[in-house]
């Protein structure tokens, strides 16, 4: 290689760097005298299909709140009203114990209220009154979750289906027009993607409050049970005294 062909390389190298360092510089300035853009601003960006994915959040929220609120009441109680019943029933005063669980709010004292209520019966028809009543209970807490589950499962989706019909248009407007620009394509690309973003945003809080809500069942339900049986207990043992005089 002569002299000629290295300086005529050095220079096309140098000319190389020289490009690179002006369109980066170039793309510095740009970025840096963009406007910046506040959050909700991207979000309507995002297009029409983030109104009901919005809806979509607004009912969870309401659907959490108002069940958290019920659930808190339901299952709310001390040793107290327990420790009270089994004291009249061990005075034999049945029907002051169940008017007394009757005048409670939270579940255990209805499901044992609703047993006191059949005590003159047999025993399985005690336990049957308190299973009845179980079945309510769990019925009256378990309303409206299924609106958490369905928008856990289609927030996403809808978020999803506008990126995808994002896409599809940016693509069409291309194969319109013959602009292959790829700032015109990311630009449309990440405003598209928000909706996705959105969606699982909206599903991650009907999700996460469907579950804690459901544990929080869960422990109620453990909580009749317990109490449940051990009214049937003291209600056998009340019956073999009564038998035995």
């Amino acid at each position: 290689m002569n002299l000629f062909s290295v300086l005529l390389t050095s220079t096309a190298l140098q000319d190389t760097v020289t490009n690179v360092s002006n369109a980066a510089t170039t793309a510095t300035q740009t970025a840096a005298t963009m406007p910046a853009e506040s959050y909700f601003s991207l979000l309507l960006k995002g297009g029409p299909i983030l109104i009901p994915i919005f809806l979509l959040l607004l009912l969870a929220i309401y659907v959490i709140i108002e069940r958290w609120v019920i659930l808190h009441s339901l299952g709310k109680s001390d040793s107290v009203w327990f420790a009270r019943v089994n004291e009249l029933l061990s005075e034999n005063k049945i029907e002051k114990a169940a008017k007394f669980c009757n005048e409670q709010t939270n579940a255990y004292a209805r499901v044992v209220g609703s047993g006191l209520a059949e005590v003159g019966e047999t025993t399985e028809a005690v336990q049957d009154s308190m299973q009845s009543q179980a079945n309510q209970q769990i019925n009256l807490m378990e309303r409206h979750m299924n609106w958490l589950g369905i928008t856990a499962s289609i927030a996403p989706m809808l978020g999803f289906l506008g990126t995808i019909f994002g896409v599809i248009k940016i693509f069409y407007d291309i194969a319109l027009t013959n602009d292959f620009e790829i700032s015109t394509i990311s630009d449309g690309l990440y405003q598209k993607m928000i909706c996705s973003g959105v969606g699982l945003f909206v599903g991650v809080i009907a999700y996460s409050g469907y579950y804690l809500l459901n544990g929080k069942i869960d422990r109620i339900v453990a909580g009749m049970d317990k109490f449940a049986n051990e009214t049937l207990r003291t209600v056998r043992s009340l019956k073999n005294k009564n038998a035995e005089l």
